[in-house]
């Protein structure tokens, strides 16, 4: 059984290489400046919190001009703008939105930047995916370099973590500094 014991040896070996690739960058990144390119998420935002998903559920349309919608109910980690920390916060979305992979599970942890409520009480991330990032289970937003919806002036080489409110005070700084 050589061959078995070499796998088993291989595989571990390829485990292990692949765990310098999830480290994370620490919160005291020196150099590291973002420049938006998309709507201000501060700016725009009506909804600014990180939260934890805690039901999803599909609303038929009620009447023939209506449109199915998505009710998607957070419990607010921490509120920073329009939303309390403690509270439950019920949203809408258009249930078209989910087509184009805006979905949440139960028990997610994300940090939104959403649009106020409009006319029919619908909302959305603000510029999509540029609005939505994942939350550790520490309570850290993780800021991914392939994904963040906006350029940085120097390369993320690896994820960089920190707290949502630090999170929004270098987003509003970053967005001042390039208007």
């Amino acid at each position: 059984m050589p061959c078995l014991r070499c796998k088993c040896l291989l595989l571990g070996l390829v485990l292990l290489g692949s765990l310098p690739a999830t480290a994370v960058k620490p919160l005291d990144s020196p150099g590291i400046r973002v420049s938006p390119q998309r709507p201000s998420l501060t700016l725009t935002a009506g909804y600014i919190f990180s939260g934890t998903v805690k039901a999803v559920e599909r609303l038929a349309p009620r009447t023939n001009g209506s449109v199915a919608v998505m009710r998607i109910t957070f419990y607010v980690n921490q509120g920073l703008r329009g939303t309390r920390t403690g509270q439950t916060l019920v949203i809408r979305e258009w249930a078209g939105l989910w087509q184009s992979g805006d979905r949440y599970s139960p028990g997610e942890r994300v940090m939104l930047f959403l649009y106020p409520p409009s006319k029919l009480g619908l909302t959305s991330p603000v510029g999509g995916a540029s609005g939505r990032f994942p939350v550790d289970p520490g309570g850290q937003v993780i800021i991914e370099p392939r994904k963040v919806g906006f350029p940085t002036r120097t390369r993320l080489p690896e994820p960089v973590r920190m707290g949502p409110g630090e999170f929004l005070r270098t987003l509003r700084s970053a967005e001042e500094e390039w208007q």
